[in-house]
């Protein structure tokens, strides 16, 4: 008897509770299943091609010409937040039927304001074959590089590439070349990206600075 009136104490109290239960059940049930955060995408991989255009009339090149083909592959490691390890192999094949070569390593860092981000980066890189430095335009010589880069986020898939200056000067020899750029970027994913832009450098290797080459880039980056 005395289980039959504990029994009676609580089946009321689960009828008034089970209409409950039973609704945070169905509340679970519709929220699927737990999905997991999405992995850092440390690597990055890059791919551009970038037609040069003299800038001025020069000795025998008259503004405007073509002048060569930049192709440059990089490889980055993102590390520590906002650290990121580059490197870069680039090949320019010139309109003379000759070839300069490039190898390049650097650390770059992001500061991030909102939307807006600032990006220095100090290099260290190797160009040889057709430099046009040393007595007969073929030494091989090491240089330093400083960028910096400001990017503004416009939205979901677009960046705007405000600009990106660098500063390249060689150890051995008069050879200072800078740089600025301007562009877009397309974010097809969190990990493809496609990338837009225009640049002009200048040149100096002794006889003052003076427009160098007018390039236009198309570069394709993929995270993973």
């Amino acid at each position: 008897m005395k289980a039959f009136s504990k029994l009676a104490l609580v089946l009321p109290a689960l009828m008034l509770a089970s209409p409950a239960i039973a609704a945070d059940l169905t509340a679970a049930a519709d929220l699927g299943p737990v999905k997991s955060p999405n992995p850092t995408l440390n690597w990055t991989a890059g791919l551009e091609v970038s037609p040069e255009f003299y800038a001025v009339s020069k000795g025998s090149n008259k503004a405007g010409d073509y002048a060569d083909t930049a192709i440059k592959a990089s490889l980055g490691y993102l590390f520590y937040d906002n650290w990121t390890l580059n490197t870069s192999l680039q090949a320019t094949l010139k309109n003379n039927s000759t070839e300069q070569y490039y190898g390049e390593a650097g650390v770059a860092y992001k500061f991030k304001f909102g939307d807006f981000s600032l990006s220095p980066q100090a290099a260290l890189g190797v160009t040889w074959d057709a430099t046009g430095l040393g007595d007969d335009g073929t030494s091989t010589a090491a240089y330093y590089a400083l960028y910096l880069a400001g990017d503004l986020k416009l939205n979901k898939q677009w960046t705007w590439n405000i600009f990106n200056a660098r500063w390249r000067d060689a150890f051995d020899y008069q050879w200072q070349t800078p740089k600025v750029s301007t562009g877009l970027t397309y974010a097809f994913s969190d990990a493809a990206k496609l990338n837009l832009n225009a640049g002009y450098s200048w040149k100096n290797t002794g006889d003052g600075y003076y427009g160098d080459k007018i390039n236009l880039t198309a570069a394709v980056k993929y995270s993973f």
